[in-house]
Parts: C-alpha cells; sequence; structure tokens
C-alpha cells in the first residue's frame, strides 16, 4: 500500500510532454489561418506525442504515487478545455435534445428537424446522419441536457463548456473509484490510473469531445466501488446500485453491470430468487421515479437502436456484413444490407449467450464481478451493430483496475494506441489525410528519439501487489 513514491523532478518529462502534446493538438484544431494539410500534421503529431509520453509513462507507473497520477491528468486535461469539439459533433445533438425538451416538446418522438426546423441554427449544427433521429439517450442524460439548453440558450461555446464540465465529474468518479477498485481487486493503483484516467481516449473523447460516456461509465465505477465495499452493509449496497442505476438512465448499456452485481449478489445469498427480483425490481423502481420526476417519461425506450440505424464500420459485425456484400458484388449480387442485417443479428444472439455465459461464471464464482462488467462490455463491442472508439472505455475502464498481469493488459494498451490516432482531429479529402498522417508519422519518428529515451526505466522491480479485500477469483 505504501509503495507508490514520489518521483524526482527529472522523471517529469513525459508528463510535460504530454501536456506539450496536448496543447499542440488544441492549437491545431483551433482555427488557425493555415492549409489543412499543415493542421492535420501538426494536430496529429501533437496526438502521437501524447501518445507516446502515455506509453512511456506506463514504464513506471506502478512505482509513481496516486497523486503524481492526477496531477498529471489535470496536467493533460487542461488544454482540452479549451479545444472546439473534437472528432464528433455528438455535443450538437445534447443540445438540440436538450432544446428540444426544454421548449416542452417530446425528444423521445420527435428529432431536431421536425421539432426544430430544418433552418433553425441549432439543428444546422446536427450532423445530417441524426437530424431526423429521436434521442437515443437516457431521461437522466436528457434532464442534464434540458438544463444545460435553458441556462446557455443556443450559445455553442457554453453550451460546449457545461457539457464539459458535466463530464469532468464523471472523470473525477473515474480518478476516485479506479485506485479504490484497483486496490480491491489486488491491481497497482498506479497502473489502474495510468491504463484509465490518463488513457489518451479519455482526453480525445470524454475531456475533448465531450460525450456523455464519461458520467455513464464514472458512474458504474463509483457504484461498483460503494457496492463492493458494503456487500454485507445494506445502506452501501443500495447506494451502489442506485449509482449503477442513474447511469443506466443516462446509457442503457450501464444495465451491464446491474446484471454482474446481481450476479455476484445472488451467489452469496440462499435466497437467490429474491435477491435477482430485488436488484431488478429496485432498478425498475429507481428508473420509473426518475422518468416521472424528470418528466420525461420512458418513451426513450423506444428509441434505443437509433444509433444502429447508421452502418458503424469499426463494427466487427458490419465489417462482415460489408464483406460478403463486397463478395457478392462480384458475382452481380447486391445483398450488401440484407447481409449486414443478418450479420448484426447473428451477432446479437452471439453476444447473448456469451452474456449468460459471463453472467454464469459471475454465479459460480469463476470470474469478480468487476472483470465481468469490462467483459460483458467488451462482448458488446464485439457482436453489437455500433462501435465508436470512445466506446471502448466501457471496456478498458473496468478492465484496468481489474486485470492482474502485464499480459493481460497488453491488448487494452494497443487497442488504446491504435484507437488514438484512428480518427483524424480534422477533416480533409482523402489526399489531405494521407498527407496528413504521412507527415504526421515522419515527425514523430523524428521525436522518438528524444521521447523514446524519457521511458527508459532500468528500475523495473515489481510492486508488491495490495491485498485484495475479495476472494481472488478469475
Amino acid at each position: 500500500m505504501g509503495m507508490a513514491v514520489r518521483l524526482p523532478a527529472t522523471t517529469w518529462s513525459l508528463p510535460v510532454a504530454g501536456f506539450a502534446g496536448a496543447t499542440v493538438l488544441v492549437l491545431a484544431t483551433s482555427g488557425l489561418p493555415a492549409p489543412p494539410v499543415l493542421l492535420l500534421t501538426v494536430g496529429l503529431t501533437g496526438m502521437g506525442v501524447v501518445v507516446l509520453a502515455w506509453l512511456g509513462l506506463g514504464r513506471r507507473a506502478a512505482r509513481m504515487s496516486v497523486g503524481d497520477l492526477y496531477r498529471t491528468a489535470a496536467a493533460w486535461c487542461l488544454p482540452m478545455l479549451f479545444t472546439r469539439p473534437l472528432f464528433s459533433g455528438d455535443v450538437h445533438s445534447y443540445l438540440a435534445q436538450g432544446v428540444i425538451a426544454a421548449t416542452g416538446l417530446d425528444p423521445y418522438r420527435l428529432g431536431p428537424a421536425a421539432a426544430l426546423g430544418a433552418s433553425s441554427p441549432v439543428t444546422q449544427q446536427v450532423s445530417e446522419y441524426w437530424q431526423n433521429t429521436a434521442a437515443p439517450y437516457g431521461p437522466v442524460w436528457v434532464a442534464i441536457s434540458r438544463t444545460i439548453a435553458r441556462v446557455a440558450g443556443t450559445n455553442l461555446p457554453v453550451t460546449l463548456l457545461l457539457n464539459r464540465l458535466v463530464e469532468l465529474v464523471g472523470v473525477v468518479l473515474i480518478a476516485w473509484a479506479l485506485p479504490r477498485l484497483a486496490r480491491r481487486m489486488g491491481v497497482s493503483p498506479g497502473i489502474a490510473l495510468w491504463l484509465g484516467l490518463l488513457n489518451p481516449l479519455v482526453l480525445w473523447h470524454v475531456v475533448g469531445g465531450a460525450h456523455n460516456d464519461g458520467l455513464m461509465v464514472g458512474l458504474v465505477l463509483a457504484g461498483m466501488e460503494i457496492a463492493l465495499g458494503g456487500l454485507a452493509t445494506p445502506s452501501r449496497l443500495v447506494a451502489g446500485l442506485a449509482l449503477l442505476t442513474i447511469a443506466a438512465n443516462i446509457k442503457i448499456v450501464a444495465v451491464a453491470a446491474i446484471c454482474c452485481l446481481g450476479a455476484e449478489l445472488a451467489r452469496r445469498s440462499d435466497r437467490r430468487a429474491m435477491v435477482i427480483l430485488g436488484v431488478l425490481g429496485g432498478f425498475a423502481a429507481l428508473s420509473l421515479a426518475i422518468a416521472a420526476v424528470t418528466g420525461l417519461g420512458v418513451g426513450w425506450v423506444g428509441t434505443l437502436g437509433a444509433s444502429a440505424q447508421l452502418h458503424s464500420w469499426l463494427a466487427p459485425t458490419n465489417q462482415l456484413g460489408f464483406l460478403i456484400g463486397g463478395l457478392g458484388t462480384l458475382t452481380g449480387a447486391h445483398i450488401t444490407s440484407t447481409a449486414i442485417s443478418v450479420t448484426i443479428q447473428v451477432g446479437a444472439v452471439l453476444g447473448a449467450l456469451a452474456g449468460a455465459g459471463l453472467l454464469w461464471a459471475i454465479f459460480r464464482g469463476r470470474w469478480h464481478p468487476l472483470t465481468g462488467v469490462g467483459l460483458v462490455f467488451a462482448l458488446m463491442l464485439v457482436t453489437g451493430p455500433v462501435v465508436q472508439p470512445w466506446y471502448l472505455l466501457w471496456a478498458i475502464l473496468p478492465l484496468a483496475a481489474s486485470l492482474r498481469s502485464d499480459r493481460a493488459r497488453r491488448p487494452l494498451v494497443t487497442v488504446s494506441a491504435v484507437a488514438a490516432m484512428l480518427l483524424p482531429p480534422i477533416g480533409g479529402g482523402v489526399p489531405v489525410l494521407v498527407a496528413g498522417y504521412a507527415g504526421g508519422a515522419v515527425l514523430l519518428a523524428m521525436m522518438w528519439r528524444r521521447l523514446w529515451p524519457m521511458a527508459q526505466d532500468t528500475d523495473r522491480r515489481e510492486v508488491p501487489a495490495p491485498v485484495a479485500v475479495l476472494p481472488r477469483v478469475a
């Protein structure tokens, strides 16, 4: 517990490099009057510097103090508070849904174009893919968006700032829960904070992109920590389940955490059916109460599949459908839409079966419920119809606090680093993207000789893992 130490001042080169990279990214996306290919090259270079600094920091994270990691996270997040929405315009959809709700209309029945008009400045900010789509989020999130709309009106900069402040609440919850969950699981708190809180995907998509996934996952982690720490204390258990239910009323996927915790509670009880009914009944009762208090009702249940209308090129199920459709085109058959529909349905069946298997494994004591949460989320990504880079955090953050070996964490590190560089910070045609990525690769290769030696750490002594409070199950 006391093995983490403050590092000498000379070891702050990597945190400083990460801050500099984030600052460069912010400047490159600020609208400077320069050729797009130059701005893209500079922006990608800044992103690459952050990723390299993060990878290097992982070599010594186990021996860094929690305080030093918090300060590093704060420094890396600070520039991102002042950037334009990065990698996605979802924050504009949040605004539109909030304005619709604030005007007394039903955001679960009307999309921005129908509710506000196609010529509305708010509607025009929303991606054309979602202008006719009702809100797919739960009443907790729409109520937050409604409050922001009432405060900021249609002022986009103020709306962005307020959404970022809301997501910072999620970041704080992640920062609070990760080291506690890690100690509970016998994992180094420093490693958990490095892989989770300092992950470039958190910087890009929770702080920079202001996605509501940050608040949702933060509530999931905090709810799991409170519940797992109070399995014998009814008040703490109820509080933890309440946070998980609130998270599910932001994005329904958080119900996976309730199922995993319910399986663990059933395993520990002799009245298993009553426990399961109590957990599900509590979720339903609190959800209905939220629907009534917010005045938004339960219409969101009918819009949960709205995001699947767009074929996500990152989703394995869609990739398989595109592949089958492409092969069919070679024979003159136009079957892409049908193939995608079939692969999505097959993925849903396989995902449901595998998810049930994971819950059974938790019930039998073969998996810890926190590990189960991460694995169920990973299953959703592999078998689901929609995958976005920020969705990866659903799985990465719980697993960051529960995987005990470097070998088990390595895939998460690889996926994080690749996904962090996958989306360009500035749009452009194919020539601009090719030239920008090529230029960024050249600049990063030149910087590699300066950055990587900072990460070399000759002291590779293992830090004894804290004693786990819960049984050490896989």
